[in-house]
């Protein structure tokens, strides 16, 4: 009996059953610091001194080459005039679609602002003053802040912004902690050129920010409570710590500070609630910047203004968070992508390492200090992060940069709460896939997909995704090929492709590691509709470490017997298809991969993907404007059930 209930122990440890997780239980993390004890906790705002706001400081904080190159950006921005944003070019996403030209000009203002500050604090000659009064009062003047394709959110809808109907969006709370920031660095400055600068700062973020979340946050649908078809996504922290940090920054009420930053709290636990006890985001590592990221902004400004007494950093969703990025790392600077995930990301190495070094992982820690050595640019303001990331990275920039650091390199990778796993082979074999279901935030219909790479380089792809235009986040979503099964790593089955839905999804999910495999199991049948007649099909994706193999074995029961069936292989690589059973992919610098497949089952042919579309654009820079191709496998078998099998090796 001791030996059976061992075996059984041993049984239950290596195999993991994984239902998808939807809201996780109410653990309420930071809603649990009520609005007393906030009042109790926080330094009065004119004690709050999160950055050193004197020249002489930063030289003790920053080596000259890193001022003197904030100052020369600088000096380039004080030429340049703040550009004004016309009603046409507002009306532009609603007449076309586009709205990257919009967004171009609004970013670059707030880039320009956030530069000229900096230099202005560093340099501390008042020769960016006037420059930066224009890029205040610029901004300002913007009947919004936010971009036009979030306009939804107003009464009036998309077109003209309604200056009545104040809402907020992800770039409104940037500009309200920019100008916050302005306020904080500058007061005395301003105050000296007109005291009704700073008054003009806090009216407009009070009107556009403070006040709609003060009287309506149950307006918002970033700030709900998540269900399965309205996942609670990176826009919640994004928000709430730009909130956070502005609401601390320029209110004087001291009670007003407190209750608004327990009412922020509150919402930012919905987020916390929502992610799975091992911190994944179904959103892709791309955003975990905008995510993850947003919400350490939120837990450091937490810390910051109340001298250490609040804070969660010791809780293991937190340190699970934090560490997600580098569990979806492959190599260099490909990560797996899922959903609106780009292939290719370029995370902020001294953000990595500060993040590390809170929650006390050294693993994440080191990566960071080698994403900074290794980076295309080794430069302290970098990729995009935000203004208070790079406030907070500056301060340890010294000693990331003194770090050499190195790559994770993690042998296996299991996140349960959305069914993802990876692996690699000691010869540099690579393979992702999750389950899942296809009402993820930013879904593609993907359920099942696989990617495999080698030597770092891919060689079975998931494409990514596309610049975003109006069709992206409308009912048109899954018309844009890149979105859809068919041009993802799965099978198209009697015509179908999947469909898009919480109901659509991966069962009977089992994950299963031992010393020399990892292995992926799950039944794709309900992520298709009932039309394509699938009782059963069960995907495996097994990593064979001592044969250096990827196999993928789908066996198949369908209610009638097979009318088509098509298999897809995405890929970047230079194709030869001329040896019957066996698909060779040329890659750069390294020796060719192949997949082995059936010939007796299936014909082969290869097409070009397009790249010329507008929307199209991102998806062709994600590769290098590499050609893109699909990989079709045509089945010849028209049996009612069967079993297929795919072999990669190098």
């Amino acid at each position: 009996m001791k030996k059976a209930y061992r075996y059984l122990v041993l049984l239950w440890m290596s195999w993991t059953v994984s239902p998808v997780v939807f809201a996780q239980k109410e653990r309420n993390l930071l809603s649990r610091f009520s609005t007393d004890e906030i009042a109790r906790s926080l330094l009065p705002r004119e004690q709050w001194k999160p950055f050193s706001k004197t020249g002489i400081e930063w030289q003790k904080i920053l080596p000259d080459s890193v001022r003197n190159s904030i100052i020369l950006d600088a000096e380039k921005y004080r030429q340049a005039p703040f550009e004004a944003i016309p009603a046409s070019l507002m009306l532009e996403y609603q007449r076309t679609g586009i709205r990257i030209n919009y967004e171009n000009v609004s970013l670059k203002k707030r880039a320009q602002l956030f530069t000229l500050l900096l230099a202005e604090v560093m340099d501390n000659k008042g020769l960016f003053l006037d420059a930066i009064t224009d890029g205040i009062w610029s901004i300002c003047e913007e009947s919004f802040w936010g971009v036009p394709a979030h306009l939804y959110q107003q009464k009036a809808g998309l077109g003209l912004v309604d200056t009545e109907d104040p809402s907020v969006d992800l770039f409104v709370s940037d500009t309200g902690t920019l100008l916050a920031l302005a306020d904080y660095f500058l007061g005395s400055k301003l105050d000296s050129i007109s005291p009704l600068i700073r008054k003009r700062i806090y009216k407009e973020v009070n009107t556009r920010m403070f006040t709609p979340f003060e009287k309506d946050s149950g307006r918002y649908w970033y700030l709900q409570k998540g269900r399965k078809e309205a996942p609670v996504n990176n826009w919640n922290p994004w928000v709430i710590s730009n909130w956070m940090a502005s609401v601390l920054l320029l209110e004087k009420d001291d009670t007003r500070r407190a209750k608004e930053l327990h009412h922020a709290l509150t919402l930012l636990d919905h987020y916390l609630n929502w992610l799975g006890d091992d911190g994944a985001i179904d959103e892709g590592p791309s955003y975990w910047n905008g995510a993850i990221g947003r919400l350490f902004d939120a837990l450091v400004v937490l810390e910051s203004a109340s001298a250490g007494r609040l804070t969660i950093y010791q809780e293991p969703l937190i340190q699970n968070a934090g560490t997600y990025l580098y569990k979806m790392h492959i190599a260099g600077n490909y990560f797996i992508n899922v959903a609106d995930a780009s292939p290719v990301v370029h995370p902020d190495g001294v953000q990595l390492y500060r993040i590390g070094k809170t929650v006390q992982d050294t693993i994440m820690r080191d990566f960071g200090a080698w994403t900074f050595h290794n980076g295309l640019e080794k430069r302290a303001l970098s990729n995009g992060s935000t203004r208070l990331s790079v406030l907070w990275n500056l301060l340890a920039f010294q000693e990331c940069v003194s770090r050499k650091g190195r790559p994770p390199m993690l042998a296996d990778v299991w996140l349960p709460s959305i069914q993802q796993m990876a692996g690699r082979t000691p010869g540099g074999l690579f393979v992702a896939s999750h389950g899942g279901h296809n009402a993820e935030s930013h879904n593609h219909n993907d359920v099942g997909d696989f990617i495999a790479y080698a030597n770092g380089q891919p060689v079975i792809i998931d494409v990514g995704f596309g610049t975003y235009t109006a069709k992206t986040f409308s009912k048109e979503r899954y018309s844009l090929w890149y979105n859809s099964s068919a041009y993802h790593n799965l099978p198209v089955i009697n015509g179908f492709q999947q469909a898009a839905g919480g109901q659509y999804e991966a069962r009977n999910v089992t994950y299963n590691k031992t010393t020399g495999n990892s292995i992926l199991q799950m039944d794709l049948a309900a992520a298709y509709p009932a039309e394509a007649g699938v009782q059963k099909w069960q995907r495996t994706v097994a990593l064979e470490k001592t044969a250096h193999t990827v196999s993928i074995t789908d066996d198949y029961v369908l209610q009638q017997p097979v009318r088509e069936l098509t298999q897809t292989f995405m890929t970047v690589c230079p194709v030869d298809l001329s040896q019957a059973g066996k698909i060779r992919f040329d890659i750069p610098g390294s020796k060719p991969a192949s997949l082995d497949y059936d010939a007796s089952a299936w014909t082969v042919k290869k097409e070009l993907m397009p790249g010329d579309a507008p929307d199209e654009k991102r998806l062709v820079e994600n590769w290098g404007r590499r050609p893109i191709w699909r990989i079709l496998l045509v089945s010849k078998t028209k049996q009612k059930a069967g079993k297929f099998k795919y072999v990669i090796t190098q």
